[in-house]
């Protein structure tokens, strides 16, 4: 039989235990800073998300999106940014500043969660799988990473956002906030087109069904456009055909494509004048269940020669696809305004 403990032998044994336990916690937690910072976040929160921004961004020749609906690349020429995926339109400036500025000023501000299960509720799960974030890339013209983060919600005091390094363990609050990523169409400025809708005289509509109609508006200070073809119809009300004539003055285009690489068929048309003496024709081709407009712009008066130039720039060429909602309201059927007359 083993012979019970001595009081200094058993306080021995237990200094002993606590030793190693603390031992094991140093290890622990030296481990876990080790794999912080193998990944690329600091176990001290400070300073820049990107460290040397300013410096880096001369160089910067591509920039890599990954959201969860889309992926695509803006790519730097000689003549500036431009999209690859969409034929090599041009991405508007603004935003690439603005991305800039943001990279710029974006600082840690505290170290969150490390629990990839929690990403998700910060907007910070990797999109390639699925899930919310926004993956961001920047390379130079070698191919050398400048930028390599996922971008998340915005932080609960609004004034900041939520970001995490690309394979990076931990989660962090940041004071800044990019601007809007996944987007393709805040990046190539598909919201040129717009027109005062109280400019627009007269309209003429072929939808996929019913007959082509015509409406028109005398003059400025008339309220509402007058149905003036076919024949044989008359205004539900008189105003009701006022919102499809100023429909093609306002919109936002949700995608565009080089026009030659269309392949479906016409489905309708849209065309618009304005009493400044800008024409406007929207030819709509079905592919499949979008529908991509083919745009057309001329002056019929020498005071809408400069705005229709610039419009021609930006559209010959190109095809836009529109949403439904706008589509709807750009060909309504003549018989959900009018009604026949002798009805």
């Amino acid at each position: 039989m083993s012979e019970a403990l001595t009081p200094f032998r058993r306080r021995g044994r237990q200094a002993l235990i606590a030793a190693v336990l603390a031992a094991l916690l140093l290890v622990s937690g030296a481990i876990a800073v080790w794999r912080d910072a193998a990944a690329g976040a600091p176990p001290e929160v400070s300073g820049p998300v990107v460290p040397g921004w300013a410096e880096l961004a001369p160089g910067a020749a591509e920039i890599e999106i990954t959201g969860r609906d889309d992926a695509f690349a803006l790519v730097r020429t000689e003549d500036g940014w431009v999209m690859p995926s969409r034929g090599n339109y041009p991405v508007r400036p603004e935003p690439i500043a603005a991305l800039d500025a943001a990279l710029s000023a974006l600082s840690f501000e505290r170290a969150m969660t490390r629990d990839p299960e929690k990403f998700d509720r910060l907007g910070l799960a990797d999109p390639a799988a699925g899930g919310d974030g926004v993956r961001l890339v920047v390379r130079d013209s070698q191919g050398e990473v400048l930028a390599d983060l996922i971008a998340g919600d915005r932080s609960e005091d609004g004034a900041g956002m939520y970001v995490r390094r690309a394979g990076g363990l931990r989660a962090f609050a940041a004071t800044g906030a990019l601007p809007e990523l996944a987007d393709p169409g805040v990046w190539l400025g598909l919201n040129f087109w717009d027109i005062d809708p109280s400019a627009v005289a007269r309209a003429r509509i072929r939808p996929e069904r019913g007959p082509a109609w015509f409406v028109q508006r005398a003059g400025i200070a008339q309220r509402n456009h007058e149905l003036m073809e076919p024949d044989g119809w008359r205004l539900i009300t008189g105003g009701a055909a006022n919102g499809v004539a100023t429909a093609g003055a306002r919109l936002r285009f949700r995608d565009v494509r080089p026009a030659g690489t269309l392949t479906g068929a016409f489905a309708a048309s849209h065309s618009g004048v304005t009493f400044s003496g800008l024409a406007y024709r929207f030819d709509f081709i079905a592919e499949g269940e979008d529908r991509w407009a083919l745009i057309e712009v001329e002056a019929v008066a020498d005071d809408a020669a400069e705005r229709a130039d610039r419009l021609t720039d930006l559209t010959e060429g190109w095809a836009f696809r529109v949403s439904e909602d706008a589509y709807e309201r750009l060909t309504r059927p003549l018989d959900q305004v009018a009604e026949r007359s002798g009805d």
